[in-house]
């Protein structure tokens, strides 16, 4: 955890927090609502606040259940994890992060005959079908934090820089929720000048919304990739020098 935390401290945070900003969760399906939806800007506006605080909200609950869990588990293993086995493991990590990264980029799925934008068309028939209910929105926005929390790696990573700055589970919570306020800040933008410009501001929320599309798998794996890349610079030399009896 550690290696993840190195002296990013809040600015870490507040980078890692706007590339969450640019999930499929926290900007794509809130444009979609956006500029899919129909009925005035006002109702429009209204049901996409609504999926961006159960989605805040969701990710601030998650936050605060994992502070909870990994401030007392970091306490008791610190002396495991200064271990020459944990940097070994950390720096495999790393490698494993920037290996994933590669695949993960659109143009690599593609050569391997995928389609990168396959997951964000099943999330638009979704919001098809959740846009004219309140409750199927929020069953929307708790969906959609489901399925990307797992992989949703810069978010992970915030958690360990947060443990490691042993603020407490308090603080912590402040701090987490600050966090989250960032990540969908964007979408809370742009819902803004949705309400204030009403259609005239569709032409440009199509543009975002194809930009968001074409680039949230390209964000995810330039992040995954840089952290792994920061993983590595602080244990590859440890590691070596534990795996060639050096250290």
């Amino acid at each position: 955890m550690e290696q993840l935390a190195s002296a990013a401290g809040p600015l870490g945070l507040a980078v890692l927090a706007l590339i969450d900003s640019t999930s499929v969760g926290t900007l794509v399906i809130p444009l979609m609502m956006l500029v899919g939806s129909a009925g005035p800007a006002r109702r429009v506006v209204g049901r996409t606040v609504l999926y961006l605080l159960v989605i805040g909200v969701f990710y601030w609950v998650l936050g605060v259940a994992l502070l909870a869990g990994l401030l007392p588990l970091l306490e008791a293993a610190q002396g495991l994890l200064d271990s020459p086995a944990v940097t070994v493991l950390a720096a495999a990590a790393g490698a494993g992060l920037v290996v994933w990264s590669y695949r993960s980029d659109p143009a690599a799925i593609r050569k391997r005959g995928g389609d990168p934008e396959a997951s964000s068309r099943r999330w638009a028939e979704r919001v098809q079908r959740a846009a004219g209910s309140a409750r199927l929105l929020i069953g929307l926005a708790l969906l959609a934090g489901v399925v990307e929390a797992a992989s949703m790696i810069p978010y992970l990573a915030a958690m360990g820089i947060l443990a490691d700055m042993e603020v407490g589970l308090g603080p912590g919570a402040v701090i987490l929720a600050g966090y989250c306020a960032v990540m969908i800040a964007p979408a809370l933008v742009l819902a803004g000048g949705r309400l204030i410009a009403g259609r005239r501001a569709d032409r440009l929320l199509a543009r975002v919304h194809a930009w968001a599309i074409r680039n949230a798998a390209s964000a995810f794996s330039w992040a995954i990739g840089i952290i792994g890349v920061l993983i590595l610079l602080r244990t590859l030399g440890p590691a070596v020098a534990v795996l060639t009896g050096s250290a």
